[in-house]
């Protein structure tokens, strides 16, 4: 079943230089980029709400959520869905305000994390801290600079095509 002979795979070859031209696709033309992902969050938020109250009871079953919790969020994904195909500027605003906290977020719990580490690993320890500073100064800037959140989400959307098409394509050979 499992061989140490690699094989040649020509679907991964092609499928990594797709991501990779996709990546400079949309380095090249970002509004026509800000759009297609604009469209795509606005898809993703109504399928999310659609399979969350088509599986409520397997939700509730496993998870534990409550179903009124469940219903309240698959409607509120549906609707926000719905908004961003009716008005694309919203959806801009939603990047925005989204890659601005998810930033101050993650470096607020980096930061809270870093406590565990301290005691063992100091180096890490500052590394990590530092890191969580930079990372809450740059959520609070990107947060008063709309084009500044656009731009980096973009980039990160662009930066995640080009290196799952590298690896794509290593994997392929």
């Amino acid at each position: 079943m499992f061989s140490s002979e690699r094989r040649f795979d020509p679907f991964s070859l092609v499928l990594g230089i797709l991501f990779a031209v996709m990546s400079l696709v949309m380095l090249r033309n970002p509004i026509g980029s800000l759009r297609a992902l604009i469209i795509l969050i606005a898809i993703l938020l109504i399928v999310e709400g659609v399979f969350k109250l088509a599986d409520i009871s397997v939700l509730q079953r496993d998870l534990g959520l409550s179903r009124g919790w469940t219903i309240f969020s698959s409607v509120i994904d549906i609707i926000l869905g719905i908004l961003i195909f009716m008005q694309p500027s919203f959806g801009a605003v939603y990047i925005w305000i989204l890659i601005s906290l998810s930033f101050i977020f993650d470096s607020f719990f980096a930061l809270w994390a870093s406590r565990f580490i301290g005691k063992e690993h100091r180096g890490l320890f500052w590394f990590n801290v530092v890191l969580g500073v930079i990372g809450v100064i740059l959520g609070f800037s990107l947060l008063f600079a709309p084009e500044m959140a656009i731009s980096v989400a973009l980039f990160l959307v662009s930066f995640y095509f080009m290196f799952f098409g590298i690896l794509l394509i290593v994997r392929s050979f």
